[in-house]
């Protein structure tokens, strides 16, 4: 249970949140809901094939191999974050949402 705490806390104190914070703040209000909705799902839908492809691919490129793999797709990940997710500190959603919406 101490354990089970520590890790809930470590993941609450770590960029963790961002994430949630994030998608509150990149949709507009009109769809936000909606919105929401769709990126929980697709983030636990991710969480599952994490979960469930972690031990076939240990088992076909070992653990090193797994890790790599992950890696590589958390470089992608990131790259694309740093690259197409507009800056939204001291900006009203109103801001946010012209400059996503801009062509």
């Amino acid at each position: 249970l101490i354990m089970v705490v520590s890790i809930i806390g470590c993941f609450a104190m770590s960029l963790g949140p961002v994430t949630w914070v994030v998608l509150s703040e990149i949709f507009p209000n009109r769809i936000r809901g909606f919105a929401l909705s769709i990126a929980t799902f697709a983030l636990w839908a991710a969480c599952f094939v994490l979960t469930y492809t972690f031990p076939l691919l240990n088992k076909l490129l070992n653990a090193s191999g797994t890790f790599w793999l992950y890696g590589i797709i958390c470089l992608t990940g990131f790259w694309f974050i740093f690259k197409r997710l507009p800056e939204t500190k001291g900006k009203s959603l109103e801001e946010i949402e012209h400059e996503l919406t801009k062509t």
